[in-house]
């Protein structure tokens, strides 16, 4: 939308002004038309034996990024909190180096992202050697494209789902280049297989329904230790008419977030991270203290 926004205000094509926008399509009759009615037994049949077989083989203790003690109920977060954030981000010149790296390693973008924050996450959990504790990074999955037909850009409706989070031992996370490399592999193997299955399509059969549990009480034990959204390729330019985009800035709120969120861009060329929490719960220096890590580890990834 404000890509479009800004192609109007340089006067290139104000026909999108021509129609009103129909109305939005929800995420579930999205998924709803794009399967039989067998095919949505199957693959939501899939998705709850995979999830039971996930619970069952990965009993745990999530591993935790330490809170602020506040004065307030978590249940009260959205009466006190802000939702602060912490930038970092790639040139065009490290950008364009770290595309290379994750080609030659057969990974994707998303992939070594995720491994350069899981890394500096092990470092920032409270401290347990105990095996069974796991550190649990939840992954969003756009359902856009995978839809029949696919739902347009210019459909203004949620239309993001996720597959099952990815977990870790905090004491088996690499933190060498080299290690970190691999985790990217083994992270997109994860990926790629709860694609496969389905996954993307499964929760969005039942995406309303978990955010309305999102709004009841807030519980700890059933979050994950953090969440990643990759919000891919952006379609906007380096200018627009006699305007020059200087910046666009990821946001979002997370008011009631008990854990961090990060949201991952490119644009123009440059790659930009966002780390999220909902203040005071969630500090601006452990939300720093996250963002200066993973933009080291991905420098060092690119220099491995």
């Amino acid at each position: 939308m404000a890509h479009e926004l800004l192609v109007a205000l340089d006067n290139d094509d104000k026909s999108m002004f021509d129609n009103t926008l129909g109305w939005p399509t929800t995420i579930e009759t999205a998924v709803q038309r794009s399967l039989s009615a067998f095919g949505k037994f199957i693959t939501f049949s899939k998705f709850i034996f995979a999830m039971l077989y996930w619970r069952a083989t990965s009993a745990r203790t999530i591993a935790r990024i330490p809170l602020n003690n506040v004065d307030f109920p978590l249940n009260d977060m959205a009466k006190h909190c802000h939702t602060e954030a912490a930038y970092g981000s790639l040139n065009k010149e490290e950008t364009q180096k770290l595309m290379e790296k994750c080609h030659r390693e057969g990974v994707t973008m998303t992939s070594a992202i995720s491994s350069a924050i899981i890394s500096v996450t092990s470092t920032v959990v409270s401290a347990s050697g105990d095996q069974a504790t796991q550190l649990m990074l939840a992954i969003a999955a756009d359902s856009r494209r995978r839809c029949v037909p696919p739902v347009p850009n210019h459909d203004l409706s949620y239309q993001v789902s996720g597959i099952l989070s990815f977990t870790m031992p905090p004491r088996d996370v690499p933190t060498t280049p080299e290690g970190m490399w691999q985790l990217a592999k083994t992270f997109g193997h994860h990926v790629k297989t709860s694609i496969a299955a389905g996954q993307i399509l499964a929760l969005g059969m039942i995406m309303g329904k978990i955010y309305q549990k999102n709004l009841g009480p807030v519980n700890l034990a059933e979050m994950p230790t953090s969440g990643i959204s990759n919000w891919g390729v952006l379609p906007f330019r380096e200018r627009y008419g006699r305007w020059e985009l200087v910046a666009m800035t990821p946001s979002g709120s997370m008011t009631r977030l008990a854990i961090p969120m990060t949201v991952v861009q490119t644009v123009n060329g440059v790659l930009t991270i966002g780390h999220f929490g909902g203040a005071p719960v969630i500090s601006l220096s452990t939300l720093e203290n996250l963002r200066d890590g993973t933009i080291h580890n991905l420098h060092r990834m690119i220099e491995d």
